[in-house]
């Protein structure tokens, strides 16, 4: 969904876009030191607000991907219990919601949460499919996305969660920030970004009004 939100960006704005290959772990800092405008739509986290700013427009609902058939039974997150989850570094499933589930489990008396941190989505994939992670966690959508494309994979289950997702951009950088936020205003008055949640998988029902975070 973020390449079709930066193409209505731009050409509200009036500007072209490029677009950067580079590792999830070091996003933020390449955003803060200038070397990128803008990144792709993440979780806003109270530790990532003390180092970015966002424009969030999106609860989060996140989704999973197992191998096809759901072998090891994983149907909720209760089901993590001494399972391996796939995850990449410094996203909210490696930080905080397998951590929180694996002391959950613990205190339930059953074994922890094992995880399987990786650099990136592909990484993520890949341990499922050779069975070294029984399941890989992340933004609902892209877990469907990534389930219909590949027929060895199948999507599990769905949780909300208590965040919003957003468009980093550095602190300093007011005006872009600005110019963003009421783009995202004018894309969501036509209905565009309902349409595009519709169409890549997150639903509509998960638009909220677009605001400033950080």
């Amino acid at each position: 969904m973020d390449p079709s939100l930066f193409e209505r960006i731009s050409s509200c704005l009036g500007f072209k876009h490029t677009y950067q290959n580079g590792s999830f772990n070091v996003l933020l800092t390449s955003i803060t030191s200038g070397r990128a405008d803008i990144g792709p739509m993440l979780y806003v986290t109270d530790e990532r607000l003390k180092q970015i700013a966002f424009v969030a427009s999106v609860q989060v609902q996140d989704g999973s991907v197992v191998a096809k058939g759901n072998p090891k039974k994983i149907n909720s997150v209760d089901d993590l219990c001494g399972k391996t989850v796939a995850a990449a570094a410094g996203t909210y499933e490696a930080t905080k919601l397998v951590p929180e589930q694996s002391q959950k489990c613990s205190a339930a008396g059953k074994p922890e949460v094992s995880m399987l941190m990786v650099q990136n989505t592909d990484n993520s994939i890949q341990a499922v499919k050779s069975g070294r992670a029984d399941i890989y966690l992340t933004e609902a959508g892209s877990a469907r996305a990534i389930a219909k494309a590949d027929p060895t994979l199948a999507s599990a289950f769905t949780v909300d969660l208590p965040i919003m997702v957003g468009f980093p951009i550095a602190k300093d950088n007011v005006t872009m920030r600005s110019a963003v936020l009421d783009a995202m205003k004018v894309i969501q008055e036509s209905g565009a970004q309902k349409k595009l949640l519709d169409y890549w998988g997150q639903g509509s029902s998960a638009e909220r009004p677009a605001v400033s975070r950080g």
